[in-house]
C-alpha cells in the first residue's frame, strides 16, 4: 500500500533549507562540483510510488553517466520527497551537460530535477549551455511561468505524470 504522507508548506521550505546547508557542507568538504537530484512532484505528497520509480530510474541513469567519477554520494527519502547527493570529479560545465543530457534524453527525465553547482557553490543552468528552459507537462509552455502562475491544478499534472510513468513502464 502507497504511503500518503501530505506535508505543508512549512515542512517543504525547511527541507529546501535543508538541502542547501547540505549542499554547503559537501562543497566545503569535497571541493568538487556537486549534482543535487530532487523529483518534479506537484501537491502535497511528495513521497510516493511515483516519486519512488522516478527517483530510481534517475540514480541509476546520474551513477551511469558519471561511473568512476564519482567521489561522494549520499540518497536521502524524506517525507518531502527523495534526495540525491553526487560530489563529482568533472568540470561543472562538462557534468551540467551530461546531466541535461539524462533530462531531455530518459524516459523519465522530465520528471527529474537535476541540479548542478559548481565547486565555489554557483549555480550551472541550462542557459550557461544555450539550453531552453524545460517545458510544461502539460501545455508544452514555459514550466516556470506555469509553475510561477499555477495555471494546472496538481491533479492535471499528475494525469500527465502518470502517462509519463506508464508509457516507460511499457517498454520496461
Amino acid at each position: 500500500m502507497e504511503e500518503t504522507v501530505e506535508i505543508t508548506l512549512e515542512e517543504l521550505l525547511q527541507s529546501r533549507d535543508d538541502r542547501a546547508a547540505f549542499q554547503t557542507i559537501l562543497l566545503n568538504g569535497y571541493h568538487q562540483p556537486l549534482v543535487s537530484f530532487t523529483v518534479n512532484m506537484p501537491g502535497k505528497v511528495k513521497r510516493s510510488w511515483r516519486s519512488r520509480a522516478v527517483f530510481d530510474a534517475g540514480v541509476h541513469a546520474i551513477r551511469e553517466a558519471l561511473a568512476g567519477q564519482i567521489v561522494y554520494y549520499k540518497l536521502l527519502d524524506k517525507n518531502t520527497g527523495p534526495e540525491g547527493y553526487f560530489a563529482v570529479d568533472m568540470d561543472a560545465q562538462t557534468l551540467k551537460e551530461k546531466m541535461v543530457a539524462i533530462e531531455d534524453g530518459h524516459p523519465l527525465g522530465r520528471l527529474m530535477d537535476i541540479d548542478v553547482l559548481s565547486a565555489p557553490g554557483v549555480q550551472v543552468s541550462r542557459s550557461h549551455l544555450g539550453q531552453n528552459p524545460r517545458k510544461c507537462l502539460v501545455c508544452g509552455n514555459m514550466a516556470a511561468a506555469c509553475t510561477r502562475s499555477r495555471a494546472h491544478p496538481a491533479e492535471e499534472i499528475l494525469e500527465a505524470i502518470d502517462r509519463i510513468l506508464a508509457g516507460w513502464q511499457e517498454n520496461q
